[in-house]
């Protein structure tokens, strides 16, 4: 049972599971991304001592923190060379746009990790320019593991990091675009296991989903 089936909880689930299938047809891609997003939040946010109710609801929002790029056209979200300005700023749109989706839906409170997973721990992300505790500790978690799926998965736009690569950039990066903390926990997280996931891009075969250069500033696309 995917997250999204998971959160029936009164909320709008049909709006959501409506959005979640558009951003499917729109780019299948996107969702093998959330999906590997989602699965490396819950491994942080265990690692963290986050309770089972709270990592089941990071599950969800790893899976749906994209939803915002269903607003991208296909010549900026399929572009394979850099984007100008103009298309940085639309990029730049998609979690407001995302997090306004899923408060109509009524799930404000993964809205509200939606619209921060691209501020980073000294200011300087977006939308908001939020710093250090002032973003969610979830959008800080989903920062960390968007930003290690984006660096090992082939972009249109850029060949994949491998794994050791990946986690050295995000150790270099803790601190300034990364919560240290949260970097941590994600490089305590079975690192075999996540290997893995990176290399393969889907599950191991011998274990389900837990219920629980390119810098990486430039995988914020």
């Amino acid at each position: 049972m995917s997250p999204v089936q998971e959160a029936g909880d009164g909320r709008d689930l049909e709006t959501l599971r409506r959005l979640v299938e558009g951003l499917d047809a729109r780019d299948p891609a996107l969702t093998s991304h959330s999906e590997l997003v989602s699965i490396y939040a819950a491994r942080i946010a265990t690692r963290l001592g986050h309770f089972l109710e709270r990592i089941e609801r990071i599950l969800l929002a790893g899976t749906v923190h994209d939803l915002g790029k269903v607003i991208l056209p296909d010549s900026i979200l399929f572009k394979p060379g850099p984007l100008t300005p103009d298309e940085w700023d639309a990029v730049r749109r998609h979690p407001e746009a995302g997090a306004a989706m899923l408060a109509e839906a009524r799930f404000e409170d993964v809205a509200v990790w939606v619209r921060h997973h691209h501020e980073r721990i000294d200011g300087s992300g977006y939308p908001h320019g939020l710093a250090g505790d002032d973003i969610p500790l979830e959008s800080r978690i989903l920062g960390v593991a968007d930003a290690y799926e984006a660096m090992t998965t082939d972009r249109v736009y850029r060949a994949r990091l491998g794994h050791d690569a990946a986690c050295a950039e995000l150790r270099r990066c803790a601190g300034s675009q990364f919560d240290p903390a949260v970097v941590d926990a994600f490089l305590g997280a079975a690192p075999d296991e996540l290997r893995e996931l990176s290399e393969r891009g889907r599950f191991p075969r011998s274990s389900p989903p837990p219920r629980e250069s390119r810098r990486p500033g430039a995988a914020e696309r």
